[in-house]
């Protein structure tokens, strides 16, 4: 047998996730009868009504009424080559090929065949296909379609067949029936399994593990073949028959049931999935593990896959008093502590987890809302409203509340000084702990109200309020507040890094350095505005929690944002995709997030306390390689059309549109991952479309090209085997160059002729003119020409006047790059628009829009990309307005729309539905496909008001407050 490679360790199974999809998510039906993943990355199901595969977005389903159409609905069967070929049976004795370039055959079932489901396929050595008739004996067929069938003889062990055979590594076929395990020999002949194996009567079947392990499955036991024969390994007696095995890249063996559900096997003994992870109840048909290591589970019941998560959680079912979880914190002991809204409880480092009466003084214990332990190992433990309980090593306890002098409330913040002092903070204000009774922190600038946070730090203790810092160092204490609409008000902790406080508030964090602080929030990268704590690991990376999930940051980038030296942070996003119970976690209580000392951190959330080894985090985020990224489907001008399945290109004529939709082939957070394109031979460089999973190619000019797309996981490689999409843009018949050639030369003989005729024309008027002209006299000669050239010279002056006249006009009121209205116009209908509210007339709205982010277009894509922009925003402007509107570019990027008689929120819905018209345009700057927003400030008149210049300065104050509360939006004032 194969000598056994070192694996890694399997994980437990709490840090498991699964997920689910059936008939409501794109199956065709919810018995997946087997399951194969092409070399592609694609994976393919076998339903009973039709054949399925999927991209990690979406299904795609084949059956009789697809393109191709298959023979029949019902797919018993699906194999992979290592060619990338899917060979597929069904329910009537036919064969299907879909081979690695797309194309597709079939093969009907020969009339000496039965024409029964074929219940599995193999492919030997030579690529000949093996085809399992169930009670039917067996069937080959060879590459070119020939079959072979050659019914059993009466009471042949073939006729008993099951749906289950593989092929060792020297040919031979092992077969299942319902007497026990038979084999086939490479001359064809049959024979049992021998009885020294001791295989039970009965059912059973082999499966052959990815390593060469064979094992064979009798009933709920399950051997393991070797050179000394078959020995029982497990025996799931009570759980059930064996209906699908899977040994798994760590070695464990998946055994699906037929009503009990998954179970693995490991060396640890017989585990179950959690019931809130476990399939619904019913058959499990069939298992396979992907190449990123996720197992894929087809059950009568739909489709489940249970992959890694990279959080695991300890809960309620692991023996905490209850799933909400306010704090955490580990003892000098190595113990874990864990604050819930029902007590508090201890975790063993064994894992075991104790409930930690504080109080027998009442029938539920206080819920707990922070924690500190002092150097002599005594913890202290503040709650939501029965006040702070000391307790000693010894387990005794002392209790501070309302008769020793601390206010009644909540009790959220504890901090221990290096020189042993307690802090507490209270709903009415900070308190120590001096002479074993709590006094008050008074003076000036002293916070009196609720305490969200404490951190003692050498000589200076920095406090958490609902309004901002309160810094002590000795007597002085010094009130710092944020000001401004994006400024703190809520601070939920302080950490020390290096030598640096970080904040975290409700406005992003906070860095304290050297006296100055400075800001990295939402502006600058961060996708939620509240953090409740900031945790470094060992690896240079930073944690931070929020209520919308984990987010982790290189702490490099944080620097430099707060340092000035960049403008945006890169995060990572985790919630319950990645095995977080619950995204929430949880704030206003401390600490609500710690790092042990083995460097994992710890993460208290509305269900249980969330885990992740930052150590092991790039092993498996990175894991799996950059995905391959294939074609969904492709539009020409809103018609699907097809690649050509020889790799040649893909012609479009000028003038008409091209759209490319792709996916990456990974099944792991499928929607976080992120895309470049290229469009090869008009432009070298990469262009970023984030997880835009399609491209709209419009108005290229003729030429040849190459469509290229790759994609990464967040923070990963880029995949090196791109998407290569050959395109041809045939040029229009009068583009041709033989056209061209052809009217050239056409030209060129037209002109010839016209000359000849006209010299000749001019040489016969000039004889008959020179006759006449000798006629007459010299001087009415000289005097007809000189009044000749100055009528020509008067008509092309006065022509001249009128064409720089319309010029002057139509410069005087129209923008030249958009054709809308200038500013100069516009301060005229806004100036009648006034006067007509002076006299009594309707009122109107006015709306200053101005381009987000237009100097980096400008920057990087040159100033013809910025005025191609324009003129498109300047075109989605009067598509999107009414005809009594007026529209006007009043200046750069800035545009005007006045709306009369249109009322506040009547003008919102127009902006909004405006927003809408922007988002949905996915080709601004023509291939470009840039993405571009406005920011819009709205005003109407106030009553009295009569000056314009009033009117325009309350409306830009409405544009930069949309501005600088962050692009993308309208702000109005009435």
């Amino acid at each position: 047998m194969p000598r056994a490679e070192a694996r890694a360790p399997a994980p437990p199974l709490a840090n498991y996730v699964i997920d689910h999809w059936s008939t409501r998510d794109g199956l065709p039906q919810n018995s997946i009868r087997d399951i194969a993943q092409t070399p592609d990355g694609r994976l393919w199901f076998a339903t009973w009504e039709g054949l399925v595969s999927y991209d990690g977005m979406e299904f795609t389903v084949y059956d009789r009424g697809s393109r191709p159409a298959l023979l029949d609905n019902g797919i018993g069967t699906i194999v992979a080559d290592q060619a990338g070929t899917l060979w597929f049976s069904d329910s009537r004795g036919n064969i299907g090929r879909h081979a690695a370039d797309g194309s597709w055959r079939l093969w009907p079932h020969p009339a000496n065949a039965p024409s029964i489901i074929v219940q599995s396929l193999q492919i030997d050595p030579t690529g000949r296909l093996w085809l399992l008739y169930e009670g039917n004996g067996l069937g080959t067929m060879t590459a070119d379609g020939t079959f072979h069938y050659v019914a059993p003889p009466p009471k042949s062990p073939l006729l008993n067949l099951y749906r289950r055979m593989v092929l060792d590594s020297t040919g031979t076929l092992w077969l299942g029936t319902y007497d026990g395990v038979v084999v086939q020999g490479a001359q064809g002949q049959v024979h049992t399994a021998p009885a020294a194996w001791n295989l039970p009567h009965g059912l059973a079947w082999p499966y052959r593990g990815p390593d060469g392990t064979f094992w064979i499955v009798a009933g709920s036991r399950i051997f393991r073949v070797g050179e000394a024969g078959a020995s029982l390994q497990y025996d799931l007696h009570g759980i059930g028959r064996i209906t699908a095995l899977l040994q798994d890249r760590h070695g464990a063996l998946w055994a699906g049931t037929e009503d009990h559900g998954l179970i693995r096997l490991t060396a640890s003994g017989i585990e179950r999935l959690p019931d809130y992870m476990a399939p619904a109840s019913g058959r499990i048909l069939c298992l396979r593990e992907d190449t990123e290591g996720s197992i894929w589970i087809g059950s009568n019941g739909g489709l489940y896959r249970l992959r890694e998560a990279l959080f695991g959680t300890v809960s309620r079912r692991d023996g905490l008093p209850d799933d909400f979880a306010r704090v955490v914190l580990e003892d000098r002991g190595g113990r874990l502590w864990v604050g819930t809204d029902a007590g508090l409880a201890r975790v063993e480092p064994d894992g075991t987890v104790v409930a930690v009466p504080l109080s027998a003084e009442h029938d539920r214990q206080p819920a707990v809302l922070s924690l500190a332990e002092d150097a002599g190992g005594t913890l202290w433990v503040g709650t939501y409203s029965d006040g702070v309980y000391e307790r000693l090593p010894d387990g005794s306890s002392r209790h501070f509340g309302t008769a020793n002098g601390l206010p009644a409330g909540n009790v959220r913040a504890l901090s221990v000084g290096a020189d042993g002092q307690v802090w507490i903070g209270t709903q009415h204000g900070v308190f120590h702990v001096e002479g074993g009774l709590p006094h008050p922190l008074d003076g000036p600038d002293a916070p009196h109200g609720l305490i969200t946070a404490l951190a003692a730090r050498g000589d200076d203790l920095w406090i958490g309020t609902l309004d901002g810092v309160r810094h002590v160092h000795g007597s002085h204490i010094q009130a710092i507040r944020f000001g401004g609409a994006q400024g703190a008000h809520t601070i939920f902790g302080f950490t020390t890094i290096g030598g640096d406080l970080w904040i975290a508030s409700d406005r992003g964090v906070y860095r304290a350095r050297d006296g100055q602080i400075t800001q990295v929030a939402r502006e600058q990268g961060l996708p939620v505005d509240s953090i409740f704590a900031t945790i470094p690991d060992r690896q240079g990376h930073v944690w931070l929690t929020s209520n919308r999930g984990v987010l982790r940051l290189p702490l490099s980038e944080l620097e430099a944002v707060a340092n000035g030296r960049s403008p945006r942070v890169s995060v990572l996003h985790f919630d319950e995709t990645d095995g977080l119970l619950s995204s929430q976690a949880n704030g206003s209580a401390s600490p609500s997030a710690i790092m042990r000392r083995d460097g994992t951190i710890w993460i208290a959330t509305a269900i249980g306390i969330a885990h992740v080894d930052p150590a092991q985090f790039d092993a498996f985020v990175m894991r799996p390689p950059p995905p391959p990224v294939a074609i969904s489907s492709i539009e020409r001008d809103g018609s699907e059309v097809h690649q050509p399945l020889d790799g040649s290109a893909l012609h479009l004529r000028a003038g008409h549109g091209l759209s490319v939709r792709y996916v990456a082939l990974s099944y792991l957070f499928p929607d976080r991952i992120v895309y470049r394109t290229k469009l090869e031979g008009l432009s070298d460089s990469w262009s970023l479309q984030g997880n835009t999973r399609n491209i709209h190619l419009v108005g290229l000019p003729p030429g040849q090209y190459t469509l290229r797309v790759s994609a990464a996981h967040p923070g990963g490689a880029w995949s090196t085997h791109d998407m290569a999409l050959p395109l041809v843009v045939d040029p229009l018949w009068w583009q041709r160059r033989e056209v061209w050639v052809g009217a050239a030369a056409a030209a060129g003989l037209m002109l010839v002729a016209i000359y000849l005729g006209i010299a000749h024309y001019y040489r016969r008027q000039s004889r008959r003119l020179s006759r006449i002209i000798g006629e007459r006299t010299r001087e009415l000669r000289q005097t007809a020409e000189r009044l000749q050239a100055a009528d020509h010279e008067k008509n092309l002056l006065l022509e001249r006047l009128r064409q720089q006249a319309d010029v002057a006009t139509r410069q005087a009121r129209e923008d030249s790059l958009t054709s809308l209205l200038n500013r100069r116009a516009f301060d005229e209908r806004l100036a009648l628009a006034m006067d007509g509210i002076a006299a009594g007339g309707p009122g109107f709205c006015l709306a200053l829009i101005d381009v987000d982010h237009f100097k980096s277009i400008n920057d990087r894509h040159s100033h013809a990309a910025g005025d191609l922009v324009l003129r498109e925003v300047g075109v989605v402007l009067r598509a999107c307005v009414r005809a009594s509107d007026v529209v006007a570019r009043i200046g750069g990027e800035e545009f005007a729309i006045l709306m009369p008689t249109t009322s506040l929120p009547e003008a919102q819905e127009a902006c909004r539905r405006l927003r809408v018209a922007f988002h949905a345009k996915q080709d601004w700057g023509g291939a470009l496909a840039l993405p571009v927003t406005f920011s819009a400030g709205l005003v109407i008149p106030r009553p009295g008001e009569t000056s314009a210049a009033v009117l325009l300065q309350r409306t830009d104050a409405a544009l930069y407050q949309a501005k600088n509360t962050g692009r993308d939006r309208v702000c109005s004032s009435d």
